[in-house]
């Protein structure tokens, strides 16, 4: 597996040398005797060894709330990693408003792979259970990466500091290749049900098409999203739902939670609005990708691009004009990839496209406003709230530009290392 066999068994190393523990993941609590296996047991997995621990009590007391609503074949697990010296990483099963058969941990940073893939293993091994959801907590910055080393300094899913800090969003974080490998090798190859990424610009179809072979949905927004993230009390009983479309009920719970929370704001400077009521219609976009109709859409993609090949060999496909979710190191770099190709392809072959698209992004909710540090609250970009959001499908794409160049990242070569440039090939049109 790549590098993970050496780090995993430097990190065991690491952590079966700590005195404190007897075991790696603790022996306060006696391991469950032959557990029984569940309907499903999900997993939130946080990464809050950075600027979000402040939230991390909120969002615990939520999922305290909505554990009261699951049933004994339901497990509802959280690994929890903090910015907190005085708070040893843990994992515990979130019961009828308890923790129970919790478990220290050694410190660790969350951001490195290896510790997911533990985590997931053990979670397995306690939690048994017929399938298994992900949530990852934390922040994320998309598909975007220069190499693949966790300690890089590059961004992608995590931002652990490190050092028990919480002042700034962290310097360690994982991509999705090898967040990929490292879920795959957990699971034995066993597929998740869903990875739910509550966390700023997750869903990226550079990401999904990554994942696709890990898990069956990617959920979450393309977009940044508010600090206190999903509404957990609300949105827990959905990670159990039985039915194929119950990614239907968590992203309307969560896109009307806030579209309400926004409405009814009068204080001013509460989730940065100036007047009370600035915040009125915001919400979060969202989007739930069906990962096995994913290569279709890639297929797809390829011979729709191919249809406006100059305009992206030029770099013109008029972005500055276009829905943008992510912007870092002065640079937009996710833009709405069913608006980019419904206003520059032909009316034919867009429509081609979309029906593949359809498949592959079954559900999505899109607001013209989202709160955005970039665009403090986006009023610098007036024409985006012109936008149908029926244009907008709320899954982010990277487009090559001559921008990227100076990004000090090069994001034109770092995203040759996904597998959607193997389909794709952005190197065939200059780039």
């Amino acid at each position: 597996m790549r590098k993970f066999l050496l780090l995993t068994i430097s990190i065991l190393t690491m952590l079966t040398a700590c005195s404190k523990y007897d075991d790696p993941f603790g022996n306060e609590d006696p391991k469950i005797e032959d557990p029984e296996v569940a309907e499903r047991t999900v997993l939130v997995y946080v990464a809050a060894e950075n600027n979000l621990d402040y939230y991390l009590d909120y969002d615990l007391e939520e999922m305290k709330v909505g554990s009261s609503q699951l049933g004994d074949d339901q497990n509802l697990v959280i690994y929890v990693n903090r910015a907190d010296t005085s708070s040893t990483p843990y994992m515990a099963r979130v019961y009828r408003g308890n923790l129970v058969d919790k478990v220290f941990m050694p410190e660790a940073i969350a951001a490195d792979p290896t510790v997911l893939s533990l985590v997931l293993s053990k979670t397995r091994e306690r939690y048994p259970a017929k399938s298994y959801g992900l949530v990852l907590w934390g922040h994320c910055t998309g598909w975007v990466i220069s190499n693949n080393d966790y300690n890089s300094g590059t961004k992608s899913y995590g931002g652990s500091t490190g050092d028990n800090t919480n002042f700034y969003s962290g310097k360690y974080w994982m991509d999705f290749p090898d967040m990929a490998d490292v879920i795959s090798e957990a699971m034995e190859g066993d597929k998740l049900k869903f990875i739910f990424g509550d966390c700023c610009n997750f869903v990226s179809i550079e990401a999904a098409y990554e994942l696709r072979n890990v898990t069956e949905y990617v959920i979450g927004s393309p977009a940044e999203i508010p600090d206190r993230g999903a509404p957990y009390h609300i949105c827990v009983p959905d990670f159990f739902l039985a039915d194929d479309g119950f990614y239907r009920q968590l992203i309307d719970h969560y896109y009307n939670y806030w579209l309400d929370v926004y409405a009814k704001e009068e204080k001013a400077y509460i989730y940065y609005n100036l007047e009370p009521g600035d915040l009125a219609g915001f919400s979060v976009p969202l989007s739930a990708i069906k990962t096995s109709e994913l290569d279709d859409l890639a297929t797809a993609t390829s011979s729709l691009i191919a249809t406006i090949s100059d305009k992206v060999h030029y770099g013109s496909l008029g972005l500055d004009t276009l829905m943008y979710y992510a912007y870092m190191s002065f640079c937009r770099y996710a833009y709405d990839m069913n608006l980019v190709f419904k206003r520059n392809a032909a009316s034919q072959d867009f429509m081609v496209w979309k029906s593949f698209y359809d498949k592959a992004v079954p559900y999505t909710v899109h607001s013209a406003e989202w709160l955005s540090d970039s665009r403090i609250l986006r009023r610098d970009m007036p024409d985006f709230v012109d936008i149908p959001s029926a244009d907008c499908g709320s899954v982010g794409m990277f487009f090559p530009n001559s921008i990227y160049d100076d990004t000090g990242l090069n994001w034109n070569k770092a995203i040759r290392k996904y597998q959607w440039n193997n389909v794709i090939h952005w190197e065939q049109y200059g780039w």
